[in-house]
């Protein structure tokens, strides 16, 4: 029976297509020239599935509606998925769009039932536990117990080579400027603070530096620049010492000869 009303009134089954014999209706009265708005009014059926049907019926001459329960065949067949399990084994660093593409080379699917990237990650996933543990990388440490060949034993703790650096992101290098480095570039910033392609190839055809430090070098002097100004402001100004910061100077009185 019927699981719901539309805002018009009209019953509807949810989940399932239109009657066949409403349907006929709506493309009878489309053909006597009643507007689609009337006709949704009438049948009590809403406006866009009255344009749907009417669409459809223009555009292939169909009244019936499509499938029932999706028209999209499965990909991931049970051929697929066990070869996609061998590849996976044989090659355990595969991607899923590596093992898409040789499923596609060698023939396996079709082009267009290729499964999607997105399906054989599911299918990976889904594998059952050993495959999956067989095709996951092994770690190359020995275990304990076992015996480790002449040559392979690990450096002392306390070497170079010994010392991991944890995970995580890499502290980055300092560049450290030259003297006639550091002059040329604190030249050119009194010049101007903002330069401009030209004037960044010639700094770096004198200073040896490419562009990305050139850049990095002037927005941190801009920002040290910011900084000092700012001092200077809660300072007071710059020039007073301590004893005398705010202490109003002696006005001279008298002509020039007067001591």
């Amino acid at each position: 029976g019927p699981s719901g009303v539309n805002q018009l009134g009209g019953l509807f089954l949810n989940g399932r297509p239109l009657p066949t014999c409403k349907r006929q209706r709506i493309i009878e009265l489309a053909a006597s020239g009643v507007r689609s708005s009337d006709i949704s009014r009438s049948l009590k059926v809403s406006n866009g599935c009255v344009s749907k049907i009417l669409g459809r019926f223009y555009r292939t001459g169909a009244v019936g509606p499509k499938a029932v329960g999706g028209s999209k065949p499965r990909m991931a067949t049970p051929e697929v998925v066990a070869r996609i399990a061998r590849l996976k084994l044989e090659r355990p660093g595969l991607f899923a769009w590596e093992i898409r593409r040789q499923l596609h080379h060698e023939g396996t699917c079709a082009p267009s039932g290729t499964p999607s990237v997105s399906s054989i990650n599911r299918v990976l996933r889904n594998l059952p536990s050993d495959l999956r543990l067989a095709a996951e990388p092994r770690d190359p440490r020995p275990q304990a117990g076992a015996a480790i060949p002449p040559g392979a034993q690990h450096p002392p703790q306390g070497s170079a080579s010994g010392r991991r650096l944890p995970p995580g992101p890499r502290p980055r290098s300092r560049t450290v400027f030259s003297r006639q480095q550091s002059e040329t570039l604190e030249k050119e910033f009194q010049l101007g603070q903002y330069p401009d392609t030209i004037t960044r190839e010639k700094l770096a055809a004198a200073t040896q530096l490419p562009d990305t430090t050139i850049r990095v070098w002037f927005s941190n002097r801009r920002a040290k620049s910011r900084r000092e100004a700012k001092q200077q402001l809660e300072g007071g100004g710059a020039g007073d010492s301590p004893g005398t910061a705010g202490r109003a100077r002696p006005r001279r009185v008298g002509g020039p000869g007067t001591p």
